[in-house]
C-alpha cells in the first residue's frame, strides 16, 4: 500500500510539476483550432519576376490542379509567393556597380508569365501570396556584387537571373547579409520596403495581397507592422519567427513557438508551414501524403512547401516534379477521400472566423487531438513518462476514443 502511495504521489507531483513548466505550451496547443476535415494546400515560392520559362510550366502545373477536385467539387490550389522584380544585371554591370536597377514583373519582358499567373488565379488554381519585391534586399546585393566575383557574375548569367542560385544568407530580404552574422537594417528603409511592395503587388494585380511569406522566412516586427498597415492580414511561417542569421548563416529562431491561428503584435494571423515537397531533392508523393496523415491526425491543415526550382531548369527534374505533383494529389483524393482543397487565405479566414463547419468545437475531440499534439512534443513525452504523468495522459486518451472518427484518418 506505501509503495502504491508512493507511485500515486510521484505522479500527481510529476503531472503538476508538468503542468506548471509547461503551462504556456498546453494552453497554446489548447487553443489551436482543432481541423474536423484533411486540409492540404500546395505553396510554392519565387515565381514572378524572372525566367519567361515559367511561363510553360505554370500552365502544366495548372492543368495538373484543374484535373482534381475535392469532395466539394473545387479544384487543387497551388499559392504562388510571387516575387515583384529581379535585377537588371547587364544594367548593373554597365553602370559599374554603381546603381540598382530592376526587371519587374509589369514589364513586357515578363508578360507572358504574368499572363499565366493571371489566367490560373481566374481559374481557380493559382492563389497569390506577397514573397517580396525582390528576393534580396538590393543596396545589400549590390555590395557584395562589388567584392565578390561570384556575386557580379550572378548578375552577368543572363537577362532574368534566378535569386535561387544566390547564397542562402543573401537571399534573406530582411536583413543585412553583407556580413556573417547578419546585421539588422534600418527601421524606416524596412517600413518603406514593405508599404512598397505591397503597393506594386496592388498595381500588378489590382488587389491588395492578404498573405505574406517571408523570403527564407527571416522578417521582424517592423516588417511585419508595416504589412499589416498596408492590407496584409495573414503571414506564413515556419512555426517560428526567424529575425537573423548566425556566423555559419543558419537562421536564428526568437521567441517561442508559433502555432495556427496565433496572431502578432500587429494583429495579424499566422499559419504554418513545415512540410515540404520539393522533388528535385528527392521528396516522393509518398513524403507529402505521409505529411497529410501527420497533420490530419494532430487536426493541423498541411501546407506543403515547394519552389519553382523543382519545375525550371533541368528538363528531366522538371518533368520528374509535375509527375510528382500530379501523383501527390491523385493519392490524396484516393487515401483522404473527404480531403479539403483550399487556398492558405481562405484556409486563415475560416481559422479566424472559428468556422463550425471546418473547426471542431466538441471537448472530447478536441481533449483527443490536444494530447496527441503534445505527444508530438520529444522532450515533453519522454518527461511524461519519467514523471508517471504518462498515467492519467493515456487514461484520458482512452476515455475519449469514440471522438475519434470525427477527424478523417486512413
Amino acid at each position: 500500500m506505501e509503495i502504491f502511495l508512493a507511485a500515486l504521489g510521484w505522479m500527481t507531483a510529476g503531472t503538476m510539476l508538468l503542468g506548471i513548466v509547461y503551462r504556456r505550451t498546453l494552453r497554446m496547443l489548447w487553443r489551436e483550432p482543432v481541423l474536423r476535415q484533411p486540409v492540404l494546400i500546395i505553396e510554392s515560392d519565387d515565381w514572378g519576376a524572372g525566367p519567361q520559362a515559367q511561363a510553360a510550366q505554370l500552365r502544366r502545373i495548372a492543368a495538373v490542379l484543374a484535373s482534381y477536385r475535392d469532395c466539394r467539387g473545387h479544384s487543387a490550389v497551388m499559392t504562388l509567393g510571387t516575387v515583384l522584380g529581379v535585377a537588371d544585371g547587364t544594367r548593373i554591370l554597365a553602370d559599374g556597380l554603381r546603381n540598382y536597377y530592376a526587371r519587374r514583373l509589369d514589364e513586357p519582358a515578363s508578360a507572358v508569365v504574368l499572363r499565366e499567373i493571371k489566367h490560373g488565379v481566374e481559374r481557380g488554381v493559382f492563389a497569390l501570396q506577397l514573397h517580396g519585391e525582390e528576393h534580396y534586399w538590393p543596396p545589400v546585393l549590390l555590395a557584395c556584387a562589388r567584392t565578390l566575383p561570384q556575386i557580379a557574375a550572378w548578375l552577368g548569367d543572363s537577362d532574368a537571373p534566378r535569386t535561387e542560385a544566390l547564397p542562402a544568407p543573401l537571399q534573406s530580404r530582411w536583413v543585412d547579409a553583407t556580413e556573417l552574422p547578419t546585421k539588422v537594417l534600418a527601421a524606416d528603409e524596412m517600413r518603406a520596403a514593405a508599404l512598397a511592395e505591397v503597393a506594386s503587388f496592388r498595381r500588378i494585380f489590382g488587389t491588395t495581397p492578404r498573405v505574406a511569406v517571408p523570403p527564407t522566412f527571416i522578417w521582424n516586427e517592423t516588417v511585419e507592422a508595416a504589412w499589416a498597415e498596408a492590407g496584409v492580414q495573414f503571414i506564413v511561417t515556419p512555426g517560428r519567427r526567424f529575425e537573423a542569421r548566425d556566423a555559419r548563416g543558419e537562421p536564428v529562431a526568437m521567441g517561442p513557438a508559433i502555432v495556427n491561428g496565433e496572431r502578432g503584435a500587429a494583429g495579424i494571423c499566422y499559419v504554418v508551414r513545415d512540410d515540404y515537397f520539393e522533388p528535385a531533392r528527392g521528396h516522393r508523393a509518398e513524403q507529402g501524403l505521409a505529411a497529410l496523415s501527420r497533420k490530419t491526425r494532430a487536426g493541423r491543415p498541411t501546407l506543403l512547401e515547394t519552389h519553382r526550382a523543382n519545375f525550371l531548369g533541368d528538363a528531366a527534374i522538371a518533368e520528374a516534379a509535375v509527375k510528382e505533383l500530379d501523383r501527390l494529389l491523385s493519392s490524396a483524393l484516393r487515401t483522404f477521400p473527404g480531403v479539403l482543397f483550399l487556398s492558405t487565405e481562405d484556409l486563415a479566414r475560416r481559422l479566424q472566423q472559428r468556422d463550425a463547419q471546418l473547426i471542431e468545437r466538441r471537448i472530447a475531440t478536441r481533449l483527443r487531438i490536444w494530447l496527441r499534439r503534445l505527444w508530438l512534443l520529444s522532450r515533453l513525452r519522454k518527461l511524461a513518462w519519467l514523471t508517471g504523468a504518462i498515467v492519467p495522459a493515456g487514461l484520458l486518451y482512452l476515455l475519449t476514443w469514440r471522438s475519434a472518427s470525427v477527424i478523417q484518418t486512413p
